[in-house]
Parts: structure tokens; sequence; C-alpha cells
């Protein structure tokens, strides 16, 4: 039980940890250690990957083009309609719509999958597509939505993926067969999690002037409809993906995949647009924080009855 909620209670933790003593995760992000945890999430993602496991098999066309629509036209079109009718401060919604319009986070939402019993190649794979598809996407949806010009360093964003994301991973499939033999299988389990909340320590650690500066009706306004809208975003995931007759496991590789959204390229997309817009990156750093914590908390439910009772799920979850 108690590896079932490592995710949520660690990531609640380095949250507190971040916002008490901020000091030692923001020297170590400024040391450039997030990039490495991602490559070595995806390292792990490799060895844990059969070749078998790389056929995507029935039914994924019909996944990924879910996923597209409701992660990259979708929630951008809801993040406008709260940008629109929210009453809220303007920059606070502009974090909100830039979040809402970027691709998946780039580890999360695979950790996740696989924990839960999903199928996480499907869920590497939706990955990579519509993060290389928001390089186009973003500007096009945020210049028609906000009626402004939006920069994405579409190159650097592409080599980014290729180097920590790709290549890892690649790496990952051909080490695979020595980790089985040296006995190093087993030991790879919870790291991808460890790795996923330290990354949360270190972005909150360097973030925590920024979201303190913030006062406590709006934190509490914007996290709430950050919150709506993820849950929004996991609702129609979950449900459409049943209606296209996807089973469990793939229904997961949708669910966590199409709902989540990546901070990074949200704060760089802000910036581009206007370099004193702190409020809006905070809205950001909420959106991302709380859809962390939801998301591992649901994922750690979901696993603990997935334990509880693996024959009533079996015939659901089949490939």
């Amino acid at each position: 039980m108690t590896i079932i909620y490592l995710l949520p209670i660690g990531l609640i933790i380095a949250i507190i940890i971040s916002v008490v003593a901020p000091a030692p995760g923001a020297y170590l992000n400024q040391l450039g250690l997030l990039p490495w945890m991602v490559a070595g999430i995806f390292l792990i993602n490799g060895l844990q990957t059969s070749s078998a496991e790389l056929r995507l098999g029935k039914g994924y066309k019909t996944a990924f083009t879910l996923s597209l629509l409701i992660s990259l036209l979708l929630a951008p079109l809801l993040g406008w309609l709260a940008y629109l009718w929210l009453p809220l401060a303007k920059e606070l919604l502009i974090g909100l719509l830039v979040m809402s319009a970027v691709p998946p986070t780039l580890s999360s939402c695979i950790v996740l999958t696989r924990l839960t019993q999903g199928n996480a190649q499907w869920s590497l794979f939706f990955t990579l597509s519509l993060n290389f598809l928001g390089i186009l996407s973003i500007p096009f949806c945020l210049s028609l939505l906000l009626g402004q010009q939006v920069g994405v360093k579409g190159w650097d964003l592409f080599l980014q993926l290729l180097q920590i994301v790709l290549a890892p991973f690649l790496l990952g499939l051909l080490l695979r067969h020595y980790a089985i033999k040296q006995g190093l299988w087993r030991a790879l389990g919870v790291l991808p999690s460890l790795l996923v909340i330290a990354g949360v320590w270190l972005t909150l650690s360097a973030s925590q002037s920024a979201l303190l500066a913030l006062n406590a009706r709006d934190l509490l306004s914007i996290s709430l409809a950050s919150l709506a809208l993820h849950i929004g975003l996991l609702l129609v995931s979950w449900y459409a993906s049943q209606a296209c007759g996807l089973s469990r496991a793939k229904r997961l590789a949708v669910l966590f995949t199409a709902s989540q959204k990546t901070m990074p390229i949200a704060v760089s997309v802000i910036i581009s647009i206007n370099s004193q817009l702190g409020v809006a990156v905070v809205t950001c750093i909420v959106f991302h924080l709380l859809q962390m914590v939801f998301d591992s908390l649901l994922a750690s439910r979901m696993n603990a009855r997935w334990q509880q009772h693996p024959q009533s799920l079996a015939s659901s979850s089949a490939q």
C-alpha cells in the first residue's frame, strides 16, 4: 500500500519542503538537473519496454486522434471560454489559456499510465507526437484566440525532444537485455515516480517567491479554475475513449496523456508574449501542481483497486 501511494505522498512532501525551505531545490534547479531527470525517466521507459510492446495494435489511430482533438483543440477552446467568462485578473486568465493550449507533460503522464497498468507505450507515442504537433498548433491557436502573434522556438523544442526523450528511450531499448541479465529490472520500479517527485520539488522551489506573491483570494480562484479545467479534460478523455470502444489499458493512456499539460513550454510561451506577465506564470505553476497531485491520487486509487480486484478488471484491460 505504501508503494501505491508513493507518488501522491511524495508530491505533497515535495510541495511543503519547497515552500518552507526552497533554497536547496532552487540551487539544484539552477544546475540544470531537470532535463536529466526527464531523460532518466525515458531511459527507464526504454528498459521496461520489450520489442513486442512497440507494436501499436488495434485502435491506435482512433485513440491518437481522440487525444489530439482533446489536447490540442478542445483544451484550448475551454481555456478560451474561461478567459472570456471568468471574473479573474486578465494576467491569471492568460496563464490559464496558455496552459490549456500546450501539449502533454513529457514524463508524468507516462509514469501514471504505467502505474495504473495502462498502455504506457501508447502514452509514450502520444506524448512524442502531440509535443511535436504542438510546435505548430500553439502559435496558431494562441494567435487566433489572443489576437496577437505568439512566438514558439520550434527548432529548439524539436532538438530538446530528441535529446531528452527519444535518444534516452532508444538507449534504454538497447540496454534492456543487459539490465535484465544483471538483475536490475525490479530495482527500476519506483525510480520514475521518485524522479517525478524530485522534478516537482526543483520546479516549485525555483518558483516559490512568485507563488507566495499571489494573494490568497486570487490563488484560490485560479486553483479552482485550473482544477475544474483539468477534471473536465479527464472526464472527456475517459468517457470519449470508452465510447470509442477502447479497452481499459488504452483508455488510461488517453486519460492521462490528453488531459495533462506541460508547464515549461507554457512558461516559455508566456515570456514570448510579454516578459512582464509574471502572474500568468504563477497560473502555470498552480495548474501544474494541481494536475500532478490530483492525477497521482487518482492513479494510486486506480492501482489499489486493480490490486484488490485484478480478475474483475482483467477483461477490460485486454490488449
